[in-house]
């Protein structure tokens, strides 16, 4: 998974540099699973 090998490199590595296009790309995941959170929350009536 390109976003577990993501996190492990940032977490391990003395150093890390994110680009542009992996920035995009892990705030695209992040939206789309907030957006999924919140369909499972409005599905619960919580």
């Amino acid at each position: 998974m390109q976003a577990n090998r993501i996190r492990e490199d940032s977490d391990y590595d003395d150093e890390y540099v994110a680009n542009q296009e992996a920035t995009e790309a892990q705030i695209k995941t992040a939206e789309e699973l907030i957006e999924l959170v919140n369909k499972y929350i409005e599905s619960k009536n919580v």
